[in-house]
């Protein structure tokens, strides 16, 4: 039995290798396309990439403890400084920002702490240069939201103080606990962040995007190739093979596996080929978790691989299963984001993008490449694999009912 398995292996997979036309254009054309993208996104971030950090100049005309610690408490915030830059300097900053150095500039004015405890009208001046209509848009409702935050905490004051009237408090009482109580409110202002706990909430984790797209052109490519095992088994159906192989007592079912297996160590062979090459060639940094990640794309090999033979056993000439498969493969690439990156989707796109194929198998390899939450790519690869055997029983009972 394994005797015969091992021989029906064989004679697939060599095959596949005899089609050597097929075998250099399919190794030639996806490392062409991922020259390509290395050229053109070297060293960028797919997140990262989509806005340049906003460059702030700050003119601090009070320069007191209070007005330092609202500069630094924004420059201490990571969150905020991943997407802002600030700059504290002098009155030249005003000419710069004419020359187009910074997309806004904020003014601190002098006495600024008391002016903000006792609410006089002398605010922050802002200026936002509207060049990036983007960059501009951010970084108004961010001062629009330090604004509602500052007046909330007035109202705030001023209830508080009507109430201590009502109380009948003396002047000198009311005196002193506004005073106390607004310089603790001026404290909380300056380092309202204190208030916050971040939590990251990761769906789909960072990577660059040569790694990215290198990923997603493995992906696509994946599915491409597996096409040749469909029209095989179409043009083998053709030839009458089923019907033989029932007169050599040999299984169909045992013929597909070995079909699906010399397919997926074919197309790992190629995979394998282009890592090695573009690792060498370029500074590809696929390296974590290596282990799980050979045995993921093996995963992701089988469910192409196995999709196929299943669109095969539905359809009965190969130029039908060409249509059809280019078509759900280009549709899959587009929406699953081997052309769109899934970092940049708008929400509505990402939830479609959820049913297809290429889209998990992007994210399970980002997940376990990223070495963040690896289970996530783990738990994805072992769907794989028991879809992959659902498919393929589906295609034996198909092939053997036609049979």
């Amino acid at each position: 039995m394994i005797k015969t398995f091992w021989g029906l292996f064989q004679k697939n997979f060599k095959e596949l290798i005899r089609e050597k036309k097929r075998t250099i254009l399919l190794f030639a054309l996806p490392l062409s396309m991922f020259v390509f993208v290395f050229l053109f996104f070297t060293n960028s971030q797919v997140e990262k990439t989509f806005i340049k950090p906003i460059n702030i100049g700050v003119i601090d005309n009070d320069k007191s403890f209070y007005s330092s610690a609202l500069i630094e408490a924004y420059k201490g915030n990571e969150s905020f400084t991943d997407f802002i830059n600030i700059n504290v300097g002098d009155n030249e900053l005003k000419q710069e920002f004419i020359h187009g150095e910074y997309d806004a500039l904020i003014e601190v004015p002098k006495d600024f702490a008391n002016k903000l405890m006792h609410f006089e009208e002398d605010p922050v001046q802002v200026k936002i240069a509207y060049t990036d209509p983007l960059k501009a848009v951010l970084f108004k409702n961010v001062m629009e939201s330090y604004e509602n935050y500052i007046t909330s905490v007035q109202v705030a004051v001023e209830v508080l103080y009507d109430k201590m009237e009502e109380l009948s408090m003396t002047g000198k009482e009311i005196s002193l606990y506004n005073s106390e109580i607004s310089y603790e409110l001026v404290m909380a202002s300056v380092g309202r962040n204190d208030f916050f706990n971040y939590n990251e909430i990761v769906n789909i984790p960072s990577t660059t995007s040569v790694n990215y797209f290198f990923i997603a052109i493995i992906m696509m490519f994946l599915m491409y190739i597996s096409v040749f095992t469909a029209i095989d088994l179409l043009r083998e159906k053709e030839h009458m093979c089923f019907k033989r192989l029932r007169i050599t007592r040999v299984s169909i079912f045992k013929y597909l596996i070995s079909k699906l297996l010399s397919s997926t160590t074919y197309i790992f062979i190629i995979v394998s080929i282009w890592f090695i090459v573009i690792s060498v060639a370029t500074n590809l940094e696929i390296h974590n978790n290596i282990f799980y990640i050979i045995i993921y794309i093996i995963s992701c090999i089988l469910l192409a691989v196995s999709f196929a033979m299943f669109i095969s056993s539905l359809l009965k000439r190969d130029e039908s299963v060409i249509l059809v498969s280019n078509i759900f493969i280009f549709i899959n690439a587009i929406i699953g984001g081997s052309i769109i990156p899934l970092h940049y989707m708008p929400d509505v796109l990402s939830k479609i993008a959820i049913i297809t194929p290429n889209y998990w198998m992007i994210k399970g390899m980002l997940h376990l490449d990223s070495n963040y939450n690896y289970n996530n790519g783990v738990i994805i690869m072992g769907v794989f694999i028991v879809i992959s055997i659902m498919l393929t029983f589906l295609a034996y009972y198909r092939y053997k009912k036609s049979a």
